[in-house]
């Protein structure tokens, strides 16, 4: 073999090495048996490949040399040995041993048979069972080298362990190549290993110039293909460059289309178009300004809207394709004179539409009903387009009496008549201005700009803040909500926050990761303005002076699928509300405030009831830090007040406590006292925990009756609150295996009676018991809002949130107009203008890989319609999908 070195070829090493590679063959075959009977089937007639190139494919050979050496004394006994045995049949299969085996090793795939090869036949005088090893196979062959050459006596020409030089080729003795049928060169003197190289540098070489040819053509296809930039090469690997060498993000990386694009909500504030956050009847007022929300997904249980949906948008893209394709001949009958000409030229149009659709729409054009969806659509256009016609002559109707009369622009009943009446126009010329032509003609309002997206920047409230501040009106909102808290997340939106273990939702993720802090933004959309508009419908809070017949309250319970952005959207509706002069109650973390309450303990002044008092401690100090400067102006709380919820003798101690650091006040005084501050109860419910409950409750409920301020409770996480008990106590059950139902908890009751469900199947007893429920009618703030949002990134029963928000449509569709209806609207995945303006937004704060690929992601098309697709339309996913490259 090669590894052997010259000074180690010696014969007694050939012998060596031949007497194991016989060696394992004979042990290999030691216990298989072979029947001479031709009738019989050989067991053992093939042998598997174990060379590693050829294991894997049979091989058919008559012939192939196997080179044993035998020693002289030997030959004569296998020689008689060879002619008695019968004659064997076996398959032509490639009998051989791997060219680079270890002959100490016993190969499991060498010399293995068949059971399903050629059968034997042999001579009856023969033995019945004869062991049959590799050798015997291989001297078999009539015309075996290695055994003509023992039958001849030349076993040393065969092998050469005397002579250098076998068959005129050097190196036979030496390294003893040729024991496994190979030579060490060739006849023009090469090396057969250089050639095999050779050949596989040739075929690498093909191969990657087929690679190359492959991708070129995968480089022209459109789509996203399998290509990955972000690779790391081996350069790159091997460089130097640190973190401090990386470029430094700057606004600047954003794309003018994106900063064109992206548009954030702005006001004037005195002299100045400031860009903030709007309030509640600005909000409301952003209707057809904001895209419309997709239709529920039709695998989400209601197919029938979508199908409605997908009906309505293939008509009126079949009606913009009329349109555009009949736009010049709209033009020119709407410059004839006669009647007759105006007919004909319509009769024309009918006869042609078809095949200029067919041409923009080739897709529709293959409809079993075409035709007859073309005729219809054109009718319907052209039905449009005259009532277009009457609206325009009216009003030039209108400007022509009034310049002939010089009627002022309030006395208009003698020009509304004229222009009331039907102008047939035969034999007559109308001339339009060219502006009222387009107006005319473009009846499914393609000129017009499409609806986009507007966000509303938190952060930039601060400056909006600011400049009301120096106006008369700016006394109403809280110096508080021009700061933020120390992980950058706006105080307009507090206590919204990241939580220390696993966080609020995933909202502030998005501000977290962008390279631009000096912004936060939230995508207003077309469900968020429903809901503003909901709450401006109801209370009328934002016209100035409200007359208190108009004051009420609206109740909205948000749903929607996960990631769609429930969350923000009741953040953004937090800092409008705030912004509208609201005192807001936001409690954003559900799923925490239905766990961790430390400890629960009964009410001893209400039967039935439990307090949660570090809980309460806890919405003292929200209330207080964000809405104390408002507070202030709300009249006191008096001993009345109080006695809902406190004993008389929790009503001195409450006293005692708020003047216990005024040593201006003598006990004598402070006995006498009967009312207490708002802003002095939440004091003391900070620092007292046996206290905290009853303060809490009797500052809510003066807030809930109170009509001088809005009153505005949004509560996120709601169906958690439905979900299976957390606290336990043995006076609810004496088995402590029943959770309290959280309309049982008193900082919880309020909220949970003024929304009113009561969902068949939940995880508490929440609707019975020996407590009574108080109605929503009675619950209710007198003025402000409820407004409630679903999450399904919760541990929370699917059948429970389902029977939740089957119980809101249910109270909706039985709504009392006058007074507190309730209203269900669901938050839905994006549109593909809103996804794409996400990522605009994305590029211009710098979140994820869009931070530096300057416009590579938000300008390709496809790209945008990738990242569409593998979030599917979900906000939360999207986010992932600009992250990690997918």
């Amino acid at each position: 073999p090669p590894f052997l070195t010259p000074a180690q070829s010696s014969p007694s090493s050939s012998t060596m090495l031949r007497q194991c590679i016989q060696g394992a063959g004979r042990r290999r075959f030691r216990q298989q048996q072979w029947s001479p009977s031709p009738s019989s089937a050989l067991p053992y007639s093939s042998l598997a490949l174990s060379d590693d190139d050829d294991a894997s494919k049979t091989c058919v050979t008559k012939k192939r040399t196997a080179h044993h050496h035998h020693p002289s004394p030997h030959h004569s006994l296998l020689s008689k040995t060879l002619t008695a045995r019968p004659a064997i049949v076996v398959s032509k299969r490639c009998f051989s041993i791997s060219r680079h085996p270890d002959p100490l090793v016993r190969h499991g795939t060498i010399n293995t048979l068949d059971n399903d090869d050629a059968e034997v036949g042999g001579d009856a005088d023969g033995d019945d069972n004869q062991l049959l090893t590799a050798d015997d196979l291989e001297f078999d062959e009539d015309d075996n080298i290695m055994s003509q050459k023992m039958n001849e006596g030349n076993s040393s020409e065969l092998w050469d362990d005397e002579n250098p030089v076998v068959g005129g080729k050097s190196g036979g003795g030496d390294d003893y190549s040729d024991i496994f049928g190979i030579g060490s060169m060739d006849d023009d003197g090469d090396d057969d290993d250089d050639d095999e190289l050779s050949q596989e540098a040739k075929e690498d070489a093909a191969r990657l110039a087929k690679q190359k040819e492959i991708q070129a053509e995968l480089d022209t296809r459109t789509g996203r293909l399998w290509s990955d930039d972000w690779i790391i090469t081996d350069k790159e690997w091997m460089s130097d460059t640190s973190f401090d060498d990386i470029e430094e993000w700057k606004p600047t990386n954003a794309t003018r289309k994106s900063l064109q694009s992206v548009k954030v909500f702005e006001k004037m504030v005195g002299e100045e178009m400031v860009a903030g956050v709007p309030t509640l009847g600005e909000m409301a007022q952003l209707e057809g300004k904001l895209p419309k929300m997709l239709p529920p997904h039709p695998g989400h249980g209601t197919p029938g809207n979508y199908a409605k949906f997908r009906k309505r948008q293939l008509k009126s893209k079949l009606k913009t394709a009329i349109q555009l394709s009949i736009h010049t001949d709209l033009k020119k009958i709407l410059k004839m004179e006669s009647w007759e000409e105006k007919q004909e030229a319509v009769d024309g149009l009918f006869e042609v539409i078809g095949e200029r659709v067919k041409e923009r729409e080739p897709v529709l054009g293959k409809l079993p009903d075409f035709g007859n969806m073309v005729e219809n659509g054109l009718e319907e256009v052209l039905n449009m387009v005259q009532g277009k016609m009457r609206g325009v002559e009216k009003e030039m109707k209108k400007e022509m009496n009034r310049k002939k009369t010089k009627v002022p622009n309030d006395d208009e009943s003698t020009a509304e008549k004229e222009g009331s009446e039907e102008v047939q126009g035969q034999g007559e010329s109308k001339e339009y201005p060219k502006e009222k032509v387009e107006e005319i003609v473009d009846v499914m309002g393609i000129s017009a700009d499409p609806p986009t997206p507007i966000f509303m920047d938190i952060l930039a409230a601060a400056n909006q803040l600011n400049e009301q501040q120096k106006s008369d009106d700016a006394t109403t909102i809280s110096p508080f909500f021009a700061q933020s808290n120390d992980v950058g997340v706006p105080n307009l939106v507090y206590p919204l926050t990241n939580h220390h273990n696993d966080g609020v939702g995933r909202m502030t993720e998005e501000w977290q990761l962008a390279a631009n802090k000096e912004t936060k933004r939230i995508m207003m959309r077309d469900a968020m303005r429903e809901i503003a508009s909901k709450v401006v419908d109801a209370a009328h809070c934002c016209e100035g002076e409200v007359e208190e017949e108009k004051k009420g309250a609206a109740r909205v319970l948000v749903t929607g699928n996960r990631g769609v952005g429930k969350t923000a959207t009741l953040a953004g509706l937090v800092a409008s509300a705030r912004l509208s002069g609201h005192i807001v109650v936001y409690l954003p973390d559900g799923d925490r405030l239905r766990k961790h309450g430390f400890y629960i303990e009964p009410c001893n002044h209400r039967k039935g009831l439990y307090n949660l008092p570090e809980i309460s401690k806890e919405f003292c100090e929200q209330l207080l830090t964000s809405h104390g400067h408002d507070i202030k102006a709300l009249p006191p709380a008096t001993v009345e007040n109080m006695k809902g919820f406190f004993t008389e003798d929790q009503i001195r101690r409450l006293f005692k406590r708020a003047y216990k650091e005024d040593e201006s006040v003598t006990e004598e005084e402070v006995a006498s006292m009967t009312e207490l501050s708002l802003e002095q109860l939440l004091t003391v419910g900070i620092g007292s925990s046996a206290l905290s409950s009853g303060c809490y409750n009797t500052v809510i409920s003066i807030l809930m009756n109170q009509t001088q301020k809005p009153f505005t409770v949004v509560m996120d996480e709601f169906n958690c609150y439905y979900d299976h008990g957390h606290y336990f106590h043995m006076d609810y059950d004496e088995n402590v295996r029943k959770g309290v139902p959280l309309n049982r908890i008193t900082i919880f009751k309020p909220f949970l009676d003024a929304m009113g469900l009561y969902p068949e199947a939940a995880g508490t007893d929440i609707s019975g018991g020996d407590v009574d429920v108080t109605s929503s009618k009675e619950a209710m703030m007198k003025w402000g809002s409820m407004i409630a949002g679903t999450s399904e990134s919760r541990a929370v029963r699917r059948s429970f949130t389902q029977s939740l928000t089957d119980a809101a449509s249910n109270i909706q569709s039985e709504n009392d107009r006058k007074q507190n209806p309730l209203h269900v609207v669901e938050i839905r995945r994006f549109n593909n203008v809103e996804v794409q303006h996400t990522l605009y937004n994305f590029e211009i704060t710098g979140v994820g890989r869009l931070r530096f690929d300057k416009g590579d992601t938000a300008l390709n098309p496809e790209e945008v319609e990738y990242l569409r697709l593998v979030s599917g339309g979900s906000g939360q996913q999207l986010l992932d999908a600009c992250m990690i490259r997918l």
